[in-house]
């Protein structure tokens, strides 16, 4: 079978005979960008459902069946209630709270069902704070996790490192092979980032190529070891294909009172002195600047 016509008999899988993902809807009510797989289902989607693609968002947020026409009126009145919230609270609740809380809360349609089961509401989280390419941490979940860490670990006096990452000459990747090729290279850098991580580091999708990693308790020697471990883990996988990646790496060690922001901006300093410095390289920030 030719593979156009392969990608095609998926896709309409996907649109046809499988519940839309959760993480999908996330990415169409703007909580994190939308892969070129994504984009493509999309686009099928809108083609084959039309209208009834507002139920389908509806069923995956909340496991319930809506009419269509109701389902469209729904999905406007939710975002009006995110926006809201959003006042509110001061911060985005994301359109999972806000769906459920507006359903539960404020239309009444999903009577009894005002709080989650724990189960649900574990599997609902888990799926907001990933991204969906990677299956990494999103960039707000890998911020709040990074300014979380620094927090406790002040508390005890000890330190905490980040490791920012970037792929080399991506948009050169992109333009060579295609994005679909692309996106299949940051499922790859994101697997071997995550194999050389520890068990306690978090790992995250900070922005397009690039990705991040809290180490806890980890001083900028071990910091600089294990982000060296990641640059030359990612040669070594890509050294047979024909992409040839190699990353680049910026650490730096954040020691009690450091802001987040603060941190972040000293690993990218050093991220970027290891881009002018050749690439495929490892850079240590010699100083973190306070910005009051």
């Amino acid at each position: 079978m030719p593979q156009r016509q392969h990608d095609n008999e998926t896709l309409a899988d996907l649109t046809r005979q499988q519940p839309l993902e959760l993480r999908l809807v996330m990415a169409m009510a703007g909580e994190r960008e939308m892969n070129a797989r994504e984009q493509q289902v999309l686009e099928k989607l809108q083609a084959v459902r039309g209208e009834s693609l507002f139920a389908d968002m509806l069923y995956a947020l909340t496991r319930k069946s809506f009419p269509t026409k109701q389902a469209k009126t729904l999905w406007a009145e939710i975002g009006d209630h995110r926006g809201k919230l959003k006042k509110l609270l001061g911060r985005d609740p994301g359109v999972t709270l806000a769906a459920h809380d507006y359903l539960a809360n404020v239309s009444g349609l999903l009577k009894g069902a005002g709080v989650i089961e724990e189960q649900k509401f574990q599997t609902l989280a888990t799926s907001a704070s990933r991204d969906g390419l990677t299956g990494l941490y999103d960039k707000t979940t890998f911020a709040r996790i990074l300014g979380d860490e620094l927090s406790r670990q002040a508390r005890y006096g000890r330190p905490v490192t980040l490791a920012m990452i970037d792929i080399d000459h991506f948009k050169k990747l992109n333009d060579t092979f295609g994005h679909a090729d692309g996106d299949v290279v940051l499922a790859q850098v994101a697997e071997v980032i995550a194999k050389q991580a520890r068990t306690s580091d978090s790992c995250g999708r900070f922005g397009g190529e690039e990705f991040g990693v809290v180490l806890p308790e980890v001083d900028a020697n071990a910091g600089l070891a294990l982000a060296e471990r990641i640059r030359s883990a990612v040669e070594a996988a890509f050294g047979t294909t024909p992409y040839k990646v190699t990353v680049s790496v910026g650490v730096a060690t954040g020691t009690p009172g450091v802001h987040a922001d603060d941190l972040v901006r000293a690993a990218d300093g050093a991220l970027y002195e290891a881009k002018r410095g050749g690439r495929n390289k490892v850079a240590v920030a010699k100083e973190i600047v306070t910005n009051i």
